[in-house]
């Protein structure tokens, strides 16, 4: 069953997607091979260091399929740490959705569904690109903090450079919530895109405080 957030988590936001839109369809990146190569290998903080070229693998994934399937839009891809190790071996151990210029909805996909809302434990890695080569959005962060099986937020841009949110043994749910709201209330509650930029870029700044590590490679 789907995790219901506080009234006041979501009536902030009322016009944030279509803030996110207008955003991200300022324009578009096309991805190249070259692009996909470059994926950097990262040693995640607070991810099982077995888990690395996994990845990395899928973070290369979701660039090819954009490329080759997508049109350079938005794909995201879904993963669980959680899954037994010879599933994670296979080639399909991932659930996939192929979104436009602006969004991809992992919960369209019945698999990434399945392990986002089916897992007990916070080992679901959440993987998508940008277009427009914006790093992570106040939608991203709200997906983040919607869902606790999520362990790992990675979006990667369409020339090949990472940014991810991961949550620490100390992660504080409410605390994240708070800061969220905050970034959204003293940015003019994101009603605008430099508002919206600057009101994510806030919540990046100070979600250390909630047990949220960021990093951008």
């Amino acid at each position: 069953m789907r995790e219901v957030l506080p009234v006041e988590f979501s009536e902030k936001l009322m016009d944030l997607e279509n803030l996110e839109m207008a955003k991200k369809r300022d324009h578009k990146i096309m991805i190249t091979d070259e692009a996909i190569e470059r994926v950097p290998f990262i040693q995640y903080k607070e991810i099982p260091k077995e888990e690395y070229p996994i990845i990395q693998m899928l973070a290369k994934k979701v660039l090819q399929l954009s490329k080759e399937e997508n049109g350079s839009n938005e794909v995201a891809i879904t993963y669980s740490m959680g899954n037994p190790k010879d599933k994670r071996e296979m080639d399909q151990c991932f659930g996939v959705d192929f979104g436009d210029d602006h969004s991809a909805d992992p919960m369209r996909d019945s698999y990434s569904y399945h392990l986002i809302c089916g897992s007990k434990d916070c080992v679901v890695i959440s993987l998508h690109n940008h277009p427009s080569l914006s790093k992570i959005s106040l939608v991203d962060v709200r997906f983040f903090l919607e869902h606790s099986t999520i362990k790992l937020l990675t979006v990667i841009t369409n020339l090949g450079n990472i940014y991810y949110l991961v949550k620490t043994k100390k992660y504080d749910k409410g605390k994240a919530i708070d800061i969220f709201n905050e970034a959204v209330s003293v940015n003019n509650k994101a009603m605008g895109l430099k508002a919206l930029q600057h009101a994510s870029e806030y919540f990046l700044k100070h979600c250390y405080k909630a047990g949220i590590v960021y990093e951008d490679k």
